[in-house]
């Protein structure tokens, strides 16, 4: 894997430091920063991989004003404050490249002489950009260039933002006719059933095939994914220079679970120095905005503000945070995530040590309120099913795998390779997951676990999993727009698997209240309610295949919680049908939005659960996070 290298000024012919003077020289004669804490981020700088202004910074050994004015000493160029100084409105207005401005590290600022002066946070960088001149640039702050980018390119940005994933493999394309005839043959085929026999032979045989499909699939994965198995391909290695890692932490509507959040990032023990954790908030959310501020911040952990914009995605808010993005890895946490504290340094030597096509990993997920009630109990056995089971499995298979939307983290190039998450997409994380594996990308599953909040109440959870539901349905129309494409993409077993994985899940669910039906009218009645419907040569192995599929899906729950060492849950596994009942309801309400509302993000609320009550920090205890060196954090706006 390619990490970050520290910018020397040998890179830019003809556009060396004008002082010939290094930076820490600069640095120690200016008394910003001390000849001990110089030699000491010298000896780890090859370890690092970052500059040395940003080691100092991270390890509070300066602050960043000062590395910005050592820098302009160094290249000869003035700095400036740009919040005292903010560039010319009608310059910016003049620029036509507005979408540049942050892949360059030049923002248009001031005329002078009949030339564009431009501001920068990174001479090196900047100088080595054609066409620039020194007297053509002046700098200042990270902080100040990122925050006069937000305030002046909002627009372009948040329009790149919606945008980001071409239109061929994005959602929003997707022309609503095709939703409807998709769902119209799935309409037609359980319409059937109450026809005539034909159809209804049809539609059972259909249903019949993608059970089986979806039935061995289950099967296959159990029996690859074996137990004890080494996922990590370097787990304990210490790497010589680790990469810089991006988390982005969405919110939106979060007030409570700040304290949670922050937190939880500083019980990761990640150098700090390659760390760079941005909240992003939504312009309109005013009362988490006051809920950050009220928290002390480290350095390494900024805020962003998503601008106003459609779809209110979250998606959407990662593709903004995207541009903002320096390091080789880009992660996503939630908000209610309390990822294991080395999970950061698994990954790294996972993605250090892994061929270049594996593009991103999968870190397993867990809930911390399991035990609170029948539903997070059935909701972590599921859980349970797919990380400890069905994902395993899936990736001995050679199969696509639907990512998740948390504790995933990516190779930064690849994710802007692939156009960066689909905004319009409620299970973006699905969708690119599926299309890595068309680009002969690879995900894998890294033995880290991150719990978060499961959900305790039926409606709020029948409010999630239909969201999920319509967006594996989003997905699988997407995907299946040009079958001959994606069996070329993917081959026949990745064609197979992605049908079975997307369309097969939601069918399942959809298929349930027959199932129900079936079963209630038998047992009253000793018949079978489509028995005047469906021919026998059919039904009796439609009923077995039907029973087998329920008996495959709590054989995987049984295996799960002996592998995950859970025993105790073994007794909740027979609770597992009616739970989900509960999937059926989300389904079809699923179905319903698909049509009235098909980029609509049901969002999920937090902090509602009991266990999190008990045991949730205070503000004091989120910010118990000094630095290496054992000074205190301080705050920031």
């Amino acid at each position: 894997m390619n990490v970050s290298t520290p910018v020397t000024p040998g890179r830019f012919a003809g556009h060396a430091p004008r002082s010939g003077r290094m930076i820490g020289e600069i640095l120690v004669a200016r008394g910003a920063v001390t000849g001990e804490d110089l030699a000491q981020a010298l000896a780890l700088m090859p370890q690092r991989g970052c500059r040395l202004g940003e080691l100092l910074c991270a390890r509070g050994s300066t602050v960043p004003r000062d590395v910005a004015a050592a820098l302009g000493e160094q290249w000869g160029l003035p700095v400036i404050d740009l919040e005292a100084e903010p560039p010319d409105a009608d310059v910016l207005a003049a620029s036509r490249d507005a979408s540049r401005w942050l892949d360059d590290r030049l923002l248009p600022w001031r005329m002078r002489g009949g030339r564009v002066v431009h501001v920068t946070d990174d001479p090196p960088r900047a100088m080595g950009r054609p066409g620039i001149a020194a007297g053509d640039v002046v700098v200042a702050t990270r902080a100040q260039f990122d925050a006069a980018i937000q305030s002046h390119a909002a627009p372009v940005l948040a329009a790149r933002a919606s945008q980001r994933t071409p239109p061929g493999e994005s959602v929003r394309t997707l022309a609503l006719q095709r939703a409807i005839v998709g769902l119209g043959l799935l309409g037609v085929a359980l319409a059937a059933l109450t026809a005539g026999s034909a159809l209804a032979a049809a539609a059972a045989g259909a249903l019949l095939g993608i059970n089986a499909l979806t039935t061995g699939l289950r099967l296959a994965a159990m029996l690859a994914g074996r137990p004890g198995e080494r996922l990590d391909h370097a787990p304990n290695v210490e790497l010589f220079r680790w990469p810089r890692i991006d988390v982005l932490v969405p919110l939106y509507r979060e007030t409570r679970m700040v304290p949670e959040i922050t937190a939880a990032l500083g019980a990761t023990d990640y150098p700090r120095e390659l760390l760079d954790v941005k909240i992003l908030l939504e312009a309109d959310d005013d009362a988490t905005r006051r809920a950050v501020a009220e928290v002390c911040l480290p350095d390494w952990i900024s805020v962003l503000t998503v601008p106003e914009g459609a779809p209110k995605t979250k998606p959407r808010a990662l593709n903004y945070a995207l541009d903002f993005c320096h390091g080789d890895i880009v992660g996503i946490l939630d908000v209610e995530d309390r990822p294991d504290p080395d999970q950061f340094r698994r990954v790294a030597r996972h993605l250090v040590a892994a061929p270049e096509r594996v593009a991103c990993v999968q870190c397993q997920l867990s809930y911390y309120n399991a035990a609170e009630n029948w539903i997070t109990r059935c909701f972590q056995i599921e859980y349970s099913i797919w990380f400890d089971v069905l994902m395993r499995g899936f990736q001995q298979l050679g199969l696509p795998i639907p990512l998740g939307g948390t504790s995933v983290y990516f190779r930064r190039q690849a994710l802007l390779e692939l156009g960066g998450w689909d905004a319009h997409n409620v299970t973006e994380d699905a969708d690119l997951g599926m299309r890595l594996a068309r680009r002969g990308m690879r995900c894998e599953v890294v033995d880290s676990t991150t719990r978060e909040e499961a959900n305790c109440r039926a409606l709020p959870w029948v409010r999630q999993r239909s969201r999920w539901l319509k967006g594996y349905m989003l997905t699988w129309l997407s995907h299946m727009r040009r079958p001959d494409r994606l069996w070329r993409d993917l081959g026949a077993k990745g064609f197979v698997g992605l049908n079975v994985l997307l369309l097969g899940g939601a069918l399942s669910y959809l298929a349930m209240p027959l199932f129900w039906a079936s079963l209630c009218t038998w047992a009253v009645t000793g018949r079978s309610v489509w028995g005047e419907v469906i021919p026998a040569w059919l039904l009796t192995p439609l009923g077995w295949a039907l029973g087998l599929g329920q008996a495959v899906m709590l054989s995987c729950a049984a295996v799960a919680m002996l592998r995950r060492g859970s025993p105790a849950f073994l007794m909740w596994v027979p609770m597992l049908p009616v739970y989900w009942t509960l999937g059926a309801i989300a389904a079809w309400k699923a179905v319903v939005e698909l049509f009235i509302a098909p980029y609509y993000w049901d969002k999920t609320r937090h902090g509602i659960s009991a266990w999190l009550k008990r045991t949730a920090p205070t503000g004091d205890d989120a910010i118990e996070s000094p630095n290496e060196n054992g000074r205190p954090v301080t705050r920031i706006g």
